[in-house]
């Protein structure tokens, strides 16, 4: 019989939900966890699994170092309790999609996304690798979903799968930023189109597209060459430094080309002094602002800053040990939900709550009395 180890507060430093200093300790206290549990685990179908499920979640969150599930398991429970949550992780049959569908809809409530960013990290040991679909809020980025692809030909294919997001947003499906080196952006934005979803993709200075000017016929030249012809269109634009939270200023300008097929908008950003493009997009959000765009595609930087500061609070992508691919996808959609959680920890802890206000108030009538 599992037994199931009393539920105390667990004080843990949360990632940095501002894109600057990292924030002092939260208390991440049980009601926080098993808010997150009960919306996570409410999909399987064992009671059991629920258990540890919430186990797994709480130990992810308490160990220091590496997350191996012997770590986890002292955390929780001791030694005895590594073998069974080895087994729930591992080689127990509970399916990770619904869990990890459960976590974007609760993270999404309450963090309130404005755009998501697909990334991809290697896996040395696995020789794959780790695409990771973030939320980003105005304040907080997190994870909601990882994705573990095989190097080569057919992962343009999967990310372009990973990358189309399933956004429960009511107001309209909102802009999703690709920045993954080295992939083809075809069947992404084939995708893309067919779901009539906003996308903003980064894409090499020499990609060769086609020009769409009136009066000169189209013509193909790399992208960071078309954008240098049309410099005389650079406008200023602001946005801010993901790490010290200074606004910075640089020259955007945006040229209408045709490419794969597609209609979309290539948009270059020019440093200070810079004679050529820094960076290059492709975009379907023809009719967006230049300095929108400029902003959505800075949000990369914001998420290679938070996985660097979340691996020492829920470890890092290649921590898990097991060799089974549905064994490292249920324990990266767990490691991702304990990232959320302490992210909605530290936002909650931002906002004083009702009671406290109303008895703030009572305080300063009765000093006026």
């Amino acid at each position: 019989m599992l037994r199931v180890p009393r539920a105390v507060p667990i004080v843990a430093a949360a990632p940095a939900v501002r894109a600057g200093p990292a924030v002092p300790a939260v208390p991440l206290s049980s009601a926080v966890l098993d808010e997150l549990s009960e919306v996570l685990f409410a999909p399987l179908p064992r009671s059991d699994q629920r258990v540890k499920g919430g186990l797994y979640l709480r130990g992810l969150i308490a160990a220091e170092g590496r997350r191996s599930i012997r770590n986890i398991a002292a955390q929780v429970g001791g030694p005895e309790l590594a073998q069974s949550l080895h087994h729930f992780i591992a080689s127990s049959t509970w399916d990770w999609e619904p869990v990890s569908r459960a976590l974007q809809r609760h993270a999404d409530n309450e963090l309130r996304f404005n755009a998501w960013v697909v990334h991809a990290l290697p896996v040395p040991r696995r020789g794959r690798h780790a695409v990771g679909v973030w939320g980003m809020a105005n304040d907080a980025s997190v994870p909601v979903r990882w994705s573990l692809l095989r190097c080569g030909e057919e992962a343009a294919e999967c990310i372009a799968a990973a990358a189309l997001v399933r956004d429960p947003s009511s107001i309209g499906p909102r802009p999703v930023v690709l920045d993954i080196p080295g992939v083809d952006l075809r069947p992404v934005f084939d995708r893309y189109t067919r779901a009539g979803a906003p996308l903003l993709a980064a894409v090499p200075a020499n990609l060769p597209v086609l020009e769409r000017a009136p009066g000169r016929g189209g013509r193909s030249l790399p992208a960071a060459r078309l954008l240098q012809l049309n410099r005389m269109l650079r406008r200023p634009a602001e946005w801010t430094e993901a790490q010290s939270r200074t606004v910075r200023q640089s020259l955007v300008a945006g040229v209408r080309v045709e490419w794969a097929g597609h209609s979309l908008l290539l948009v270059g950003e020019w440093g200070p002094g810079q004679q050529q493009p820094a960076r290059c997009w492709l975009t379907n959000l023809t009719a967006t602002p230049l300095g929108v765009l400029l902003r959505l595609g800075k949000l990369t930087r914001r998420v290679e800053q938070d996985i660097a500061r979340s691996a020492s609070h829920v470890g890092a992508v290649d921590d898990y040990e097991g060799r089974s691919s549905d064994g490292w996808h249920r324990h990266m959609t767990l490691t991702a939900a304990a990232h959320v959680a302490q992210v909605v920890a530290a936002a909650r802890a931002r906002v004083r709550p009702w009671t406290h206000c109303m008895a703030s108030m009572e305080q300063r009538i009765g000093h006026a009395l």
